[in-house]
Protein backbone atom coordinates (compact mmCIF):
# COMPACT_ATOMS: atom_id res chain seq x y z
CA UNK A 1 0.00 0.00 0.00
CA UNK A 2 0.95 3.23 -1.44
CA UNK A 3 -0.87 6.37 0.96
CA UNK A 4 -1.85 9.09 -0.88
CA UNK A 5 -0.18 12.76 0.15
CA UNK A 6 -2.36 14.78 2.09
CA UNK A 7 -2.99 18.07 0.79
CA UNK A 8 -1.25 20.01 3.45
CA UNK A 9 1.69 17.96 2.38
CA UNK A 10 1.46 17.89 -1.25
CA UNK A 11 3.20 20.24 -3.70
CA UNK A 12 0.89 23.32 -4.46
CA UNK A 13 0.29 22.61 -8.40
CA UNK A 14 -0.41 18.94 -8.07
CA UNK A 15 -2.78 19.93 -5.24
CA UNK A 16 -5.31 21.27 -8.80
CA UNK A 17 -5.56 17.60 -9.46
CA UNK A 18 -6.65 16.36 -6.06
CA UNK A 19 -9.95 15.81 -7.19
CA UNK A 20 -9.10 12.99 -9.46
CA UNK A 21 -7.43 10.51 -7.19
CA UNK A 22 -10.26 9.74 -4.09
CA UNK A 23 -8.45 6.23 -3.34
CA UNK A 24 -6.11 6.12 -0.11
CA UNK A 25 -3.87 3.42 -1.81
CA UNK A 26 -2.07 4.75 -4.88
CA UNK A 27 -0.70 1.67 -6.00
CA UNK A 28 -3.76 -0.17 -6.14
CA UNK A 29 -5.15 2.68 -7.47
CA UNK A 30 -2.33 2.53 -10.49
CA UNK A 31 -2.64 -1.56 -10.83
CA UNK A 32 -6.68 -0.76 -11.18
CA UNK A 33 -5.78 2.32 -13.91
CA UNK A 34 -3.87 -0.36 -16.36
CA UNK A 35 -6.92 -2.30 -16.90
CA UNK A 36 -9.43 0.82 -17.52
CA UNK A 37 -6.78 2.33 -19.68
CA UNK A 38 -6.45 -0.79 -21.57
CA UNK A 39 -9.93 -1.33 -22.10
CA UNK A 40 -10.47 2.20 -22.79
CA UNK A 41 -8.15 2.69 -25.58
CA UNK A 42 -9.08 -0.35 -27.05
CA UNK A 43 -12.54 1.01 -28.20
CA UNK A 44 -10.96 4.13 -29.92
CA UNK A 45 -10.99 3.41 -33.83
CA UNK A 46 -7.54 4.45 -35.43
CA UNK A 47 -9.06 7.02 -37.35
CA UNK A 48 -10.75 8.96 -34.59
CA UNK A 49 -7.00 8.30 -32.83
CA UNK A 50 -5.70 10.36 -35.34
CA UNK A 51 -7.81 13.38 -34.65
CA UNK A 52 -7.45 16.47 -32.97
CA UNK A 53 -10.39 18.28 -31.63
CA UNK A 54 -9.19 21.39 -32.63
CA UNK A 55 -6.47 23.62 -34.58
CA UNK A 56 -3.27 23.18 -32.66
CA UNK A 57 -4.05 20.80 -30.88
CA UNK A 58 -2.69 17.24 -30.30
CA UNK A 59 -4.40 14.36 -31.83
CA UNK A 60 -5.52 11.89 -29.72
CA UNK A 61 -2.73 9.40 -30.14
CA UNK A 62 -0.17 12.07 -29.50
CA UNK A 63 -1.96 12.52 -26.07
CA UNK A 64 -1.22 9.17 -25.47
CA UNK A 65 2.28 9.70 -25.98
CA UNK A 66 2.19 12.47 -23.74
CA UNK A 67 1.10 10.16 -21.11
CA UNK A 68 3.95 7.98 -22.10
CA UNK A 69 6.63 10.40 -21.82
CA UNK A 70 5.47 11.76 -18.72
CA UNK A 71 5.25 8.95 -16.85
CA UNK A 72 8.53 7.79 -18.04
CA UNK A 73 10.05 11.37 -16.98
CA UNK A 74 8.11 11.11 -13.67
CA UNK A 75 8.78 7.47 -12.68
CA UNK A 76 12.78 8.73 -13.21
CA UNK A 77 12.41 11.77 -10.99
CA UNK A 78 11.02 9.37 -8.66
CA UNK A 79 13.92 7.10 -8.77
CA UNK A 80 16.25 9.83 -8.71
CA UNK A 81 15.14 11.06 -4.93
CA UNK A 82 14.17 8.01 -3.60
CA UNK A 83 17.79 6.91 -3.46
CA UNK A 84 18.54 10.57 -2.17
CA UNK A 85 20.03 11.91 -5.20
CA UNK A 86 19.75 15.71 -4.26
CA UNK A 87 20.67 16.90 -7.28
CA UNK A 88 18.19 19.41 -8.69
CA UNK A 89 15.79 17.89 -11.80
CA UNK A 90 14.64 20.01 -14.74
CA UNK A 91 11.33 20.26 -15.94
CA UNK A 92 10.62 19.48 -19.71
CA UNK A 93 8.57 20.71 -22.11
CA UNK A 94 5.72 18.69 -23.14
CA UNK A 95 4.63 20.48 -26.74
CA UNK A 96 8.52 19.83 -27.68
CA UNK A 97 8.50 16.46 -26.94
CA UNK A 98 5.57 15.64 -28.85
CA UNK A 99 6.33 17.85 -31.65
CA UNK A 100 9.95 16.02 -31.66
CA UNK A 101 8.31 12.63 -31.59
CA UNK A 102 7.19 9.87 -33.95
CA UNK A 103 3.56 9.17 -31.97
CA UNK A 104 1.37 11.20 -34.98
CA UNK A 105 2.86 8.44 -37.22
CA UNK A 106 2.45 5.07 -35.01
CA UNK A 107 -1.20 3.13 -34.56
CA UNK A 108 -2.35 3.95 -30.90
CA UNK A 109 -2.42 0.41 -30.19
CA UNK A 110 1.50 0.43 -30.98
CA UNK A 111 1.71 3.86 -28.22
CA UNK A 112 -0.65 1.66 -25.96
CA UNK A 113 1.37 -1.59 -25.36
CA UNK A 114 4.28 1.25 -25.32
CA UNK A 115 2.14 2.77 -22.74
CA UNK A 116 1.74 -0.83 -20.85
CA UNK A 117 5.23 -1.68 -20.88
CA UNK A 118 5.84 1.87 -18.62
CA UNK A 119 3.11 1.52 -16.22
CA UNK A 120 4.80 -2.31 -15.36
CA UNK A 121 7.78 -1.08 -14.96
CA UNK A 122 6.58 1.91 -13.21
CA UNK A 123 4.55 -0.21 -10.82
CA UNK A 124 7.50 -2.58 -9.97
CA UNK A 125 9.47 0.41 -8.96
CA UNK A 126 7.17 1.69 -6.24
CA UNK A 127 6.25 -1.91 -5.69
CA UNK A 128 9.80 -2.15 -4.35
CA UNK A 129 10.07 1.15 -2.62
CA UNK A 130 10.65 1.04 1.32
CA UNK A 131 7.94 3.51 3.46
CA UNK A 132 10.82 6.11 4.33
CA UNK A 133 11.13 6.26 0.10
CA UNK A 134 7.94 7.74 -0.36
CA UNK A 135 8.82 10.66 2.05
CA UNK A 136 12.06 11.48 0.19
CA UNK A 137 12.06 14.86 -1.28
CA UNK A 138 14.35 16.80 -3.89
CA UNK A 139 14.06 19.48 -6.22
CA UNK A 140 12.05 19.32 -9.40
CA UNK A 141 10.91 21.47 -11.99
CA UNK A 142 12.70 24.51 -9.58
CA UNK A 143 9.76 22.65 -6.67
CA UNK A 144 10.55 20.35 -3.54
CA UNK A 145 8.37 17.31 -4.22
CA UNK A 146 8.22 13.75 -2.58
CA UNK A 147 8.33 10.36 -4.21
CA UNK A 148 4.86 10.05 -2.62
CA UNK A 149 4.14 13.44 -4.61
CA UNK A 150 5.24 12.19 -7.79
CA UNK A 151 3.57 8.92 -7.34
CA UNK A 152 -0.29 10.40 -6.93
CA UNK A 153 0.57 13.03 -9.71
CA UNK A 154 1.51 10.36 -12.54
CA UNK A 155 -2.05 8.59 -11.20
CA UNK A 156 -3.86 12.04 -11.49
CA UNK A 157 -2.12 13.19 -14.43
CA UNK A 158 -3.66 10.51 -16.82
CA UNK A 159 -6.88 10.85 -15.25
CA UNK A 160 -6.93 14.02 -16.03
CA UNK A 161 -5.83 13.64 -19.50
CA UNK A 162 -8.26 10.50 -20.33
CA UNK A 163 -11.20 12.88 -19.27
CA UNK A 164 -10.15 15.44 -21.98
CA UNK A 165 -10.25 12.77 -24.61
CA UNK A 166 -13.78 11.88 -23.41
CA UNK A 167 -14.60 14.70 -23.06
CA UNK A 168 -13.47 16.23 -26.24
CA UNK A 169 -12.51 14.06 -28.83
CA UNK A 170 -14.91 11.59 -28.50
CA UNK A 171 -17.73 13.68 -27.67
Amino acid sequence: MIDKPSPDQLYSYYQTYLRYVPEDDLLEAFISQSTTRRNFLKTISEEKASCSYAEGKWKLKEVVGHLCDTERILSYRALRISRNDQTPLPGFEEDDYVANSNYRKRTLENIAKEYETIRESTISLFKNMSEEMFDRKGTSNRASVSVRDIIFFILAHERHHLLVIQEKYLS
